[in-house]
């Protein structure tokens, strides 16, 4: 499978980690992103803007941790928006930073479930 999302293959061939603690990691990741992900949605719609900062700084942290560089770019555009006030796009910036994790999350899902069947 093609990543485009998520560099799994160099993350794995960096700390020369086995199929199962790769797998574990990975899922941990997707865990952290959908819960960050929920914090971020709610408290845009509550205008908790502290909050809001906290959990995307979170996602940038391990979305670059974790290799996922277009993830990590959508929090970061978001995270300067937030800096400056920028609160009229705000909303758009939210979208795609939802996009990009959803992709995120299904391009590990797809890329785990195909080395199950190879």
């Amino acid at each position: 499978m093609s990543q485009r999302i998520v560099d799994i293959i160099g993350f794995k061939e960096d700390l020369g980690l086995d199929y199962d603690t790769l797998k574990d990691l990975y899922m941990v990741f997707v865990e952290e992103l959908i819960q960050e992900r929920e914090k971020v949605n709610s408290h845009v719609i509550l205008h908790e803007v502290e909050i809001v900062r906290k959990s995307v700084h979170n996602i940038k942290g391990i979305a670059s941790s974790y290799r996922a560089k277009l993830v990590f770019e959508s929090a970061r555009n978001l995270d300067v928006k937030l800096k400056l006030q920028v609160f009229e796009e705000l909303n758009s910036f939210v979208r795609d930073l939802n996009k990009r994790i959803d992709e995120a999350v299904k391009e590990i899902k797809i890329y785990f479930s195909e080395q199950i069947s190879s």
